[in-house]
């Protein structure tokens, strides 16, 4: 069985090379030679519709911000880009490697996040989720990724994958992310159930793509009904049947698995019909002041109706304020999460 290479392989723009450039109009073509000559950058086109730019590291980062400021975000996406190592010549073997020229500019922006994590330069906080009914009972810990810059300072979550978004190394993040969490939560001797998040844009093929994952739990003393592997960003899922071959993958294997941001939008109810989750994340943003707004009230109080109708065990994230977990205890929550029990930490923390 193979490994995905694209999960496990960062990109190296360390050393000299040719970018070669497919604009895709003539006055993209024409943009494009301007801003070189400018730039002072010698390009040659070996074709009619190529350009071939020889180039360091650090005339790549330049030429990249020329890029971005120059050419508009539709050029920037249809113009394809690849970057040969020097002294290689440009056949059918560099094909796979192009990509369109916002992404190879993301990537040199996003230069520090391959940095880090080739450097290993990430932590795992965990979050307890606890009892709605019995707060001092810790149900499971939810595995929350943070970054470390080179001073030891924490880099947000919401900076490092809006990065990996935009220069395609979400398979590369996410991976990261599930591996670091498994060997964290076993490392520490949790004896709760764990979430671990996972995003569907990040698995191609569940088979080769969750491999290395899969090997991180064996290596692990995590065993798999302890284990809640939770879609998120679920407003942006397209492909519900890609999606449900991973769910398979993992349900065949013992895992549970959790849908987040619950009544975030209409998707979300589409997919508790068609995914049948055993957990489900109540949105935060109906968790927060549900106990003082009416609207939110009683969309909260139909969402936690519905799951309890449907067997599904709900987990209120969010909760900062002994109202809302009181309104959440009233109205049916199994489980809550939030800043009122504990702030995601490492050590695990105890709630207070």
């Amino acid at each position: 069985m193979s490994r995905c290479s694209r999960c496990e392989s960062l990109p190296d723009l360390s050393e000299a090379g040719v970018l070669y450039l497919a604009p895709p109009l003539a006055h993209t073509q024409g943009t494009l030679q301007r801003i070189l000559l400018e730039s002072g950058l010698p390009f040659e086109e070996p074709s009619e519709d190529i350009l071939a730019i020889e180039i360091t590291p650090e005339g790549l980062r330049s030429l990249s911000k020329l890029l971005v400021d120059g050419l508009s975000e539709a050029e920037l996406m249809d113009c394809k880009a690849v970057l040969i190592e020097k002294g290689s010549a440009f056949d059918l073997g560099a094909l796979p490697r192009m990509q369109d020229l916002a992404t190879l500019t993301a990537v040199v922006r996003g230069e520090w996040l391959v940095e880090m994590m080739r450097e290993d330069r990430l932590a795992v906080h965990f979050q307890p989720i606890v009892s709605a009914a019995s707060p001092e009972k810790v149900f499971a810990y939810e595995c929350l990724l943070r970054g470390l810059d080179k001073e030891g300072g924490f880099v947000s979550p919401g900076d490092m994958f809006g990065v990996a978004k935009r220069a395609g190394l979400l398979f590369n993040l996410d991976r990261e992310a599930r591996i670091k969490a498994i060997l964290e939560a076993s490392g520490f001797g949790l004896e709760h159930n764990i979430f671990i998040n996972f995003n569907p844009r990040s698995i191609y093929d569940p088979v080769s793509c969750l491999k290395s994952t899969m090997s991180a739990i064996g290596r692990s003393d995590l065993s798999p009904e302890r284990i809640v592997f939770e879609i998120t960003e679920s407003e942006e899922i397209k492909d519900e049947k890609q999606l449900k071959r991973i769910l398979d993958f993992y349900r065949e294997r013992g895992f549970k698995v959790a849908l987040d941001d619950l009544g975030a939008g209409y998707s979300s109810l589409n997919l508790l019909a068609s995914l049948r989750p055993d957990f489900v994340k109540l949105d935060v943003g109906l968790v927060r002041d549900v106990d003082s707004d009416p609207y939110r009230a009683a969309i909260a109080a139909k969402l936690l109706e519905l799951a309890k109708d449907l067997g599904i065990t709900v987990v209120a994230e969010g909760v900062e304020t002994e109202e809302q977990w009181r309104w959440l205890v009233t109205h049916g929550a199994d489980f809550v999460q939030g800043f009122f029990f504990a702030r995601p930490a490492s050590p695990p923390p105890v709630p207070a």
